[in-house]
């Protein structure tokens, strides 16, 4: 988690010093959005896997927490099955872009990073993604047997 938070906290400050050189001396950080646009993608990224692992997304509980023994459980379950779905479904798309971009010689526009490392490295994060919506699956139907 805190490779992501790293993330966030880059972009911010790339957007931070952009505004303060734009301000003081006219002049910007060369490619600052996409450089910005990239860490905080990253981080996003990066977050997944923990926030499916930990099953610490966001969530609306109304009916849990009226009815915590009758509701709690089952949308728990649901909650889980849809995280493993999701994170399977986005695997798979960007996986096929990724695996139709391996000998592009396709590159980002501002700093030139070859998009099929950009796009392996995405769906590197996706697998983690989907290994830890498994894992919070698991974790939440032992969690239900106990």
């Amino acid at each position: 988690m805190s490779a992501a938070s790293g993330c966030f906290l880059f972009g911010a400050a790339v957007t931070v010093c952009d505004v303060l050189l734009r301000g003081l001396a006219g002049r910007n950080v060369p490619a600052a959005i996409e450089t910005t646009s990239f860490a905080i993608g990253l981080g996003a990224l990066l977050s997944m896997p923990v926030c499916y692992a930990l099953r610490s997304h966001v969530t609306a509980k109304l009916l849990s927490e009226l009815m915590p023994n009758r509701f709690g459980r089952p949308l728990g379950r649901l909650g889980a099955v849809a995280s493993v779905v999701f994170a399977a479904m986005m695997l798979g798309i960007v996986g096929q872009n990724t695996l139709s971009k391996i000998n592009s010689p396709e590159t980002s526009r501002d700093l030139g990073l070859p998009m099929p490392m950009l796009l392996g490295v995405i769906s590197a994060t996706l697998l983690a993604a989907l290994i830890a919506a498994l894992v919070g699956l698991w974790l939440e139907y032992r969690k239900a047997g106990a």
